[in-house]
């Protein structure tokens, strides 16, 4: 079974609104095997409407509409949906006395304009609403079955999974199966460019690379209609070779942030960490610091802004700080020997660079970083141009410093230590 989802509203196009109830009910949808082909927004535009309810029905087996039920002129899902299914909508009196009973529990009198909520779609089920005043409407047109849902989450959750192990589970035809990679140290282009030979060939399992900045995610979806174990066969064959060719750069294969991942493998080595950081402003300890438990082998840090800081408090020679200046090699190494010793850490980590979108200096372009690690017989540094918003430099140089970590952790420490 496939999905279309509609979210139906006008300020869902021009305000600042996102809809989230999409996600909750792709989510719940695919742990039973049906997948959401799409998600449409639509204005609370008639015609717009019907016209895209009547092509979804035409696409998909199951269509779920959120939004559009409430009693002003501008909810205009119900006749939109009538009019794409060339069904009446009929006026029921029991919903009326619903409703009525609904606001003397709130001590007032129902407005005549809610009496609009008591038209219902022709042969369509009507499911209560426990938090509101709009029902939801079920349809069964025979090829395509339509589900009409009240946009607010709180009166949208419950209502759809009334519907949800009702009608929708004993229907469901596939079994689904699984599988992620998280990744860091490598680009987008580049996992695709090394991998996508092996994917290309398969059209079930469905790969999916999401991107944002420092994290590759790649997930894997199988399908089977006979088991289970078909679809974890099917997604296992993909998944472990697309592993193969990405080991290297792949910090989990489970939900979890790169820093969580840092987080536990500096736990399970019983090793300390300590920053020292000058563009990215305190991100890199923030980020680190968010993860529970972190107390345990996160020390602490030093936002050393100001080159007085950085000589000051990390020792940076005011020798470096002339002759090489506050972005570069030298200053970033040094920062990292001065965060490990003043915190007497296990590794010291550091982040130098010009974030923008002012700073730029002959050679020493924007969005250039440096970043070193430093630990016991071991010292290693890098330098990036990051591209985009001086937030996008920051986060991207949080990244990359945590994978520094994550390299040295694997190699320099060995994979089975």
């Amino acid at each position: 079974m496939r999905a279309i989802f509609i979210a139906v509203g006008s300020e869902l196009l021009d305000l600042d609104r996102v809809d989230t109830n999409s996600l909750y009910v792709a989510r719940r949808l695919r742990e039973k095997g049906i997948l959401m082909d799409m998600k449409v927004v639509v204005g609370d535009h008639m015609d717009n409407l019907a016209w895209i309810v009547k092509k979804a029905c035409q696409r998909a087996q199951l269509v779920i509409l959120s939004g559009g039920l409430g009693p002003t002129e501008d909810d205009i899902t119900r006749e939109a949906v009538a009019t794409a299914l060339k069904k009446n909508l009929v006026f029921q009196e029991e919903i009326v006395a619903d409703l009525e009973k609904i606001f003397r529990r709130r001590g007032i009198t129902m407005p005549e304009i809610n009496a609009r909520q008591a038209f219902v779609i022709e042969g369509a089920e009507v499911i209560a609403n426990p938090a509101g005043t709009a029902p939801g409407l079920y349809v069964d047109s025979g090829s395509c079955k339509v589900l009409l849902l009240p946009g607010p989450p709180n009166e949208m959750i419950p209502i759809f999974e009334s519907v949800f192990e009702k009608y929708l589970v004993p229907v469901a035809n596939y079994h689904i199966y699984t599988r992620s990679f998280n990744l860091s140290g490598i680009s987008e282009s580049e996992t695709d460019a090394r991998c996508a030979d092996i994917y290309r060939k398969y059209r079930n399992p469905v790969t999916t690379i999401l991107a944002s900045p420092g994290v590759i995610e790649l997930h894997f979806l199988g399908r089977s209609k006979n088991s289970d174990e078909e679809a974890r066969r099917l997604t296992d064959e993909l998944a472990d070779k697309v592993r193969e060719r990405l080991k290297d750069f792949i910090f989990a294969e489970k939900n979890i942030s790169l820093p969580e991942a840092i987080v536990q493998e500096l736990k399970n080595r019983k090793l300390t960490l300590a920053v020292a950081e000058s563009c990215s402003g305190g991100g890199l300890g923030h980020l680190i610091t968010n993860v529970a438990g972190s107390s345990e082998v996160f020390l602490g840090g030093v936002i050393a802004y100001a080159n007085s800081l950085k000589s000051g408090i990390l020792g940076v020679d005011e020798a470096t700080l002339k002759k090489h200046g506050a972005v570069s090699a030298a200053t970033a190494g040094e920062m990292a020997v001065g965060v490990r010793r003043l915190c007497q850490a296990d590794i010291g980590l550091a982040i130098t660079g010009i974030a923008g979108p002012g700073g730029e200096t002959m050679g020493k372009p924007l969005g250039l970083v440096y970043i070193h690690l430093s630990a016991e017989n071991f010292d290693k540094g890098l330098h990036q141009i990051f591209s985009g918003s001086r937030e996008i430099v920051k986060t991207r140089s949080i990244y990359c410093a945590l994978n520094l970590v994550r390299e040295y952790l694997k190699e320099a420490m060995g994979e089975g230590q």
